[in-house]
């Protein structure tokens, strides 16, 4: 008989533990997270930053090629036979500090091109127009007086033309002696003049010192209209004025004229930087004629033939200086225009906007 051999094995059912995570370990895992999180925070933020940076700044590009894109073919056809006005103005932007200043400059000339109005019904067009540029008012409040990145560049364009549509608000300048009302109309809503350039040219003064002053916002001499019709007003509310609306956020804007005799941009409020105003091409402070010229010189245009349109860096220039002939070397105008602004975007991402320069070559 066959002997029958068990085996017992005995299993133990103790429970067996793993090796856990001390507390530091978790101390310093959850340290570790939160530097990932903290570093994953900063990226997207300046993630963000940089995009709405970016988007700040095709944005002033896009206002910069959209005034760069207005000058060149406007000056392009620029009438050397024609009048030109330039006035530089230099506003005190801190009242403590006499050497704090920004320029609010305004230039009116003439040019050829192919001009249609945007609202006259019916639609006028034209070879010549008269263009201003310049930043406007705002529901009648001066440029000076706004904040620099919520100002707008104007551009007023009036086509000259013979007087052939059915419009009772036309005006005829020749004889024109209207009220601020018609005044105000005339520059702001109106988008031609009834007379050709021959016939601008020779208005008489006493109405081109009214004429200027309304355009340019700029007192030229004792005119009868007021100053609260002065200047274009543009308020992007209203379609009316929409047509003169050039470029929003432009908190400064600059016209300087190559001298050749000087080798320098003129004017300059500061030409040697050092804060000292004594060598001023102005006439600061408290000047009582605001810089400029007017182009041509005729001789019998003002009351007195002998007065001088240029005076800059207290140098009187001649008016027979101030012709065709000698376009070139006229002081403020030149061989060159620079146009300097600085531009702001829409939503204040660049705090201070950037500043930008343009040349225009007369020559």
């Amino acid at each position: 008989m066959e002997k029958v051999k068990y085996e017992i094995r005995v299993t133990s059912h103790e429970p067996r533990f793993g090796k856990a995570f001390t507390l530091i370990e978790l101390v310093v895992a959850i340290g570790i997270l939160a530097m990932i999180l903290s570093f994953a925070s900063v990226i997207f933020r300046v993630s963000i930053d940089s995009h709405r940076t970016a988007v700040a700044n095709a944005e002033i590009m896009q206002k910069l090629r959209a005034i760069i894109d207005q000058l060149n073919a406007d000056f392009k056809g620029l009438r050397k036979d024609g009048e030109i006005f330039v006035t530089w103005v230099a506003v005190q932007t801190d009242p403590c500090n006499p050497n704090s200043y920004e320029r609010l400059d305004r230039i009116m000339f003439f040019s050829d091109g192919d001009f249609q109005s945007y609202q006259t019904n019916p639609m006028v067009r034209g070879n010549v127009a008269r263009i201003c540029y310049m930043l406007a008012k705002k529901e009648g409040i001066k440029a000076e007086r706004q904040q620099r990145e919520k100002r707008i560049l104007a551009r007023t364009q009036h086509i000259l033309m013979v007087d052939n549509l059915q419009n009772s608000n036309s005006i005829d300048l020749n004889t024109f002696t209207g009220t601020d009302q018609q005044w105000f109309y005339w520059n702001n809503r109106l988008e031609y003049d009834k007379l050709m350039l021959n016939e601008w040219k020779n208005v008489h003064w006493a109405a081109k010192q009214n004429m200027l002053s309304v355009i340019t916002d700029v007192k030229v001499d004792s005119p009868r209209v007021s100053e609260t019709v002065w200047g274009a007003n543009v308020n992007p509310a209203e379609p009316d004025s929409i047509h003169m609306l050039l470029c929003e956020g432009v908190g400064e804007f600059k016209v300087q004229g190559w001298s050749d005799s000087q080798q320098r941009w003129i004017p300059e409020v500061d030409p040697d930087g050092d804060g000292d105003l004594v060598d001023s091409h102005f006439f600061l402070p408290g000047f009582d004629r605001v810089p400029g010229v007017l182009y041509p010189y005729r001789a019998g245009l003002l009351p007195d033939p002998n007065s001088n349109f240029v005076q800059i860096n207290h140098i009187s220039y001649s008016g027979q200086q101030v012709n065709e002939a000698n376009f070139y070397s006229i002081p403020g105008l030149g061989r060159a225009l620079k146009f300097t602004f600085t531009l702001y975007d829409s939503k204040g991402i660049i705090k201070k906007g950037r500043t930008f320069t343009h040349i225009v070559y007369l020559d």
